[in-house]
């Protein structure tokens, strides 16, 4: 991986093939492209050395807190570390951006992304029924961003 940039139009595309391959209920190439430079929105790529995409977050700002809208890594690029930089820049943008907090929900099966968030501080704050296309349940996750010098580079 090369670094972490802010997602454009031009990362579009491969970003929603992501979308496509990891989610359920994925984002459609409009949706994508509507979050790039979105007011009260920051959304990230990791970028390979050659300029593909490896893996994204993106997150709404909502009264004062981060909504994580998805995070996400290119299947042939799972396991290398790029989940955990993300999850670090995402947590330090929002740190520069004067959040107090970060919120998401995931569902309940996915261990590894439960563990990857709890590593990183996120605490459980509740579930949603039914979530996930009214049949699986959501765990919400809950990280306090405001004054925590945990989150610096």
């Amino acid at each position: 991986m090369s670094n972490i940039v802010d997602m454009t139009k031009a990362h579009a595309k491969e970003v929603a093939a992501i979308e496509e391959a990891t989610f359920v209920e994925p984002w459609s190439l409009a949706q994508v492209e509507e979050i790039c430079g979105k007011f009260g929105a920051v959304a990230r790529v990791a970028e390979d050395t050659d300029g593909s995409v490896l893996g994204f977050y993106s997150y709404n700002i909502v009264c004062g807190d981060g909504y994580i809208n998805d995070i996400a890594v290119r299947e042939d690029a799972r396991g290398k570390g790029i989940g955990k930089a993300l999850v670090k820049d995402l947590i330090y943008t929002a740190s520069l951006c004067g959040l107090n907090g970060l919120t998401l929900e995931v569902r309940i099966s996915n261990e590894r992304a439960r563990r990857l968030y709890e590593s990183f501080g996120f605490k459980e704050s509740g579930i949603r029924k039914k979530f996930y296309q009214n049949t699986e349940d959501a765990v919400i996750y809950w990280l306090n961003v405001g004054g925590n010098d945990n989150f610096k580079r």
